[in-house]
């Protein structure tokens, strides 16, 4: 799927997603099963507490999954791994602190159900204009007007099962995160951007200039509390097939780890490209020879058909995470889990 978004349809897939406010019971945000999507965009800043309560006015079983953020475990949503399913009218509270700023969204672990966008604001202000979020299922935006000279946060999140390309034409466009993870600002190629299906990016967008006038570079968005280094020497080394197909969760983890050693991970991919979401985690992607990492983190693996592709994370957060993977295109699912403890 390719959406061409122009410097006039940059702002609108944002305007969908934020017409309606999430409402309020008790202090909660409530989110209900039956409701249209994309649900209402939630926004905190980092160190507050979301507090949404789900409630299933739905005929099927539901439950929400906090797709990049690194929940405390009861909190990340995966019956039967860390709850038990929100059955027809009954209700669920999800209440937890999210402990990095970024772009991150919310959706049910497996099949259907709501979604929508869930964001953490920085500390401190970010030299933007505006902050729009643009949720990729393969609709086209429609066409509205924006201001020159604007510097544009774009969120995008690709919500769907295929591969999103996404082209801004005639103005530069610069990558300041990847799944919620702040990285060093680059330009995109020809103001294109990709996304497997469950990643973010986050771009600021400088309108069109009128002559004379010019932004300046954009800092870095500031970092979040990741590992600055990795024990390789003492990693645990494990293989995992996404191609392989299993419909529910295993009874027995993949593997078991101590809290704080490291992961190397070694995905395989099959026939055809597979997005494989790790829980409860952001991993480093590695070079060819294991001999260095990219400068960016990710919680959201695109793995090409045929080819191994290797990611080191520090197993710091305790409790029961899906491995998660999905055939680009496909309803197959790949479902295996890791225990820390």
């Amino acid at each position: 799927m390719e959406q061409g978004l122009t410097r006039r349809t940059l702002v609108t897939g944002a305007a969908a997603s934020l017409v309606a406010p999430a409402r309020a019971q008790d202090g909660f945000r409530v989110l209900r099963a039956a409701d249209p999507v994309p649900g209402p965009v939630l926004r905190v800043k980092r160190g507050e507490e979301v507090r949404v309560r789900l409630i299933n006015d739905a005929a099927a079983p539901v439950s929400l999954h906090w797709h990049g953020v690194r929940v405390p475990n009861a909190m990340d949503g995966v019956p039967p791994l860390t709850q038990k399913p929100v059955g027809p009218s009954e209700s669920f509270d999800y209440r937890f602190v999210p402990p990095d700023a970024g772009t991150f969204w919310y959706r049910a672990p497996f099949g259907s159900g709501p979604y929508g966008a869930l964001i953490v604001a920085e500390a401190a202000p970010v030299d933007v204009d505006r902050d729009v979020v643009f949720m990729l299922d393969g609709v086209t935006a429609p066409d509205i007007p924006f201001g020159a000279n604007e510097r544009v946060r774009v969120r995008l999140i690709n919500v769907g099962d295929r591969l999103a390309t996404v082209s801004i034409d005639r103005h530069p466009v610069r990558v300041m995160a990847i799944d919620g993870q702040p990285a060093e600002p680059f330009l995109a190629r020809e103001g294109r951007i990709t996304l497997a299906p469950g990643n973010r990016v986050d771009l600021f967008v400088d309108a069109a200039l009128e002559p004379g006038t010019r932004h300046g570079e954009p800092k870095p968005l500031p970092a979040n509390a990741l590992p600055a280094r990795m024990d390789f020497r003492g990693a645990l080394r494990v293989e995992i097939d996404a191609s392989a197909v299993n419909e529910s969760v295993p009874e027995k983890p993949l593997f078991s780890i101590k809290r704080g050693r490291t992961v190397q991970l070694a995905i395989r991919g099959g026939e055809a490209a597979a997005s494989l979401h790790i829980h409860g985690h952001h991993v480093r992607l590695l070079d060819a020879l294991d001999d260095g990492w990219k400068p960016f983190w990710l919680d959201t693996i695109l793995v090409m058909p045929q080819a191994v592709t290797r990611v080191a994370f520090v197993a710091d957060n305790v409790g029961k995470w899906l491995l998660h993977g999905r055939g680009i295109g496909k309803g197959a699912q790949s479902i295996a889990w890791f225990e820390v403890n």
